[in-house]
């Protein structure tokens, strides 16, 4: 079975590293952390699949002599990297590239070996991300059946690198991923022990196995997410399809399976976020072709423009906008094929995000108001200050920009707003 020689091992290193830091954001900042992370493991790739051809090329010699993998040494130099310190990235490689040489049966094999070695219990799990990781791309199945007793736990890194385990699993054998999937949900593997009652493992789960079944049985996909809970529907699709994204083809079901279950409001800023995801990788070429495949609406495409400028120009920091302009101007360009009227709200709003990110304020405001200027509308100025980020230590500036509003009306409606009562 070919092996895609890049996702975990470069994913578990990612989430092992970072995830503790998401689970302090906000459910907006989670999103926005999530598509960061997925543009970050597509840029491992091209080194990983680099990184497999060189290691076939060494010799059976060189892998038999390294066939043994001293865990207990390596697990000091993998721990440094949650401390922020940069370990011994050849030791590192050269552990991934061994794992990614062995068999599911080796694989499983090194799992049972360090749950036999006293080790520092972080380290562990670090370790053995990285190892199911790899089997997870081997044999998806025995990956699963070697954490059955972890299925419904809601550890995120392990809960969404089961749930690609799983869905991988789904998309070859969609009928018996989801029988041994209803099974499970059955036995209360899957049962919350949250507060708010909501099983974000089942979700991913969910997630995966419906994402799989747009390719295959789009009658079933739609058939499980009706079977959700209303007040998790949203949940379901922000999070379940939220790390990797939905797969090339299924754009058409997949919209049709988000407006048929959500809200317009809520399904417009469902779609919105998916392209948004893809701004972090793919050119605005590719983002047009998700719009089209989805047919979006005028409201849908005012979402997505609004998301796509904001995951593409926020990406390096508020402070870059300021200082490449031309980078602006293309968005603007590009957003104005697809939404004309909204391309000044989404500019406004994202200057005024970009003070929060570094960005400075007497700049922004600046171009805020030569954009104002140029267009002859007071769009991007009302966006810019209706943004709860530009009163934050700037608020005596932004009142002092009500007054450039034009329009009478628009001015009293901004100088209400509750920011600018204080």
């Amino acid at each position: 079975m070919k092996c895609n020689p890049w996702i975990f091992p470069g994913l578990a290193v990612l989430i092992a590293g970072g995830w503790i830091g998401y689970q302090k954001n906000t459910a907006s900042g989670l999103q926005r952390d999530i598509t960061i992370l997925t543009e970050r493991i597509h840029q491992v790739q091209a080194s990983g699949e680099n990184q497999l051809k060189s290691s076939k090329a060494e010799g059976k010699a060189r892998q038999e002599k390294e066939k043994k993998i001293d865990w207990k040494d390596l697990a000091p130099k993998i721990g440094q990297m949650r401390n922020g310190t940069i370990p011994d990235m050849r030791a590192i490689m050269r552990i991934q590239r061994m794992l990614l040489e062995m068999s599911a049966e080796e694989l499983a094999a090194q799992l049972d070996e360090i749950a036999k070695l006293d080790l520092d219990e972080a380290d562990r799990r670090q370790i053995e991300s990285m190892i199911l990781g790899v089997l997870a791309e081997k044999d998806p199945k025995l990956a699963l059946d070697r954490c059955a007793d972890q299925l419904g736990e809601d550890n995120h890194g392990k809960s969404w690198q089961l749930a690609h385990a799983f869905g991988k699993w789904a998309g070859k054998e969609p009928a018996a991923a989801a029988a041994w999937f209803d099974q499970l949900i059955k036995q209360g593997k899957f049962d919350s022990k949250s507060l708010d009652g909501k099983s974000r493992s089942r979700l991913n789960f969910e997630g995966a196995l419906v994402n799989a079944l747009l390719q295959s049985d789009p009658r079933a996909a739609s058939a499980r997410v009706a079977g959700l809970p209303d007040d998790q529907r949203q949940d379901f699709f922000q999070q379940g399809f939220a790390f990797g994204g939905i797969k090339p083809g299924t754009e058409a079901a997949y919209a049709q399976l988000v407006r048929a279950n959500l809200p317009a409001d809520k399904a417009a800023g469902t779609l919105a976020s998916t392209a948004g995801r893809l701004a972090y990788r793919e050119g605005y070429e590719q983002i047009d072709g998700f719009i089209a495949k989805t047919g979006a609406t005028q409201e849908e495409k005012k979402a997505i423009v609004s998301e796509v400028m904001e995951n593409k120009l926020n990406r390096n920091g508020g402070a870059e906008i300021i200082r490449n302009q031309d980078t602006l101007e293309k968005a603007r360009a590009w957003a104005a094929t697809q939404s004309p009227d909204s391309v000044d709200q989404a500019t406004g709003k994202i200057l005024a995000e970009s003070t929060r990110r570094g960005a400075d304020y007497d700049k922004a405001s600046a171009l805020v108001l030569q954009y104002q200027e140029s267009s002859g509308k007071d769009d991007v100025l009302v966006a810019f200050l209706k943004n709860d980020t530009v009163q934050y230590g700037n608020n005596d500036k932004a009142k002092a920009l009500i007054d450039k509003i034009k329009d009478p009306a628009l001015q009293e409606e901004v100088r209400n707003l509750p920011q600018f009562k204080k």
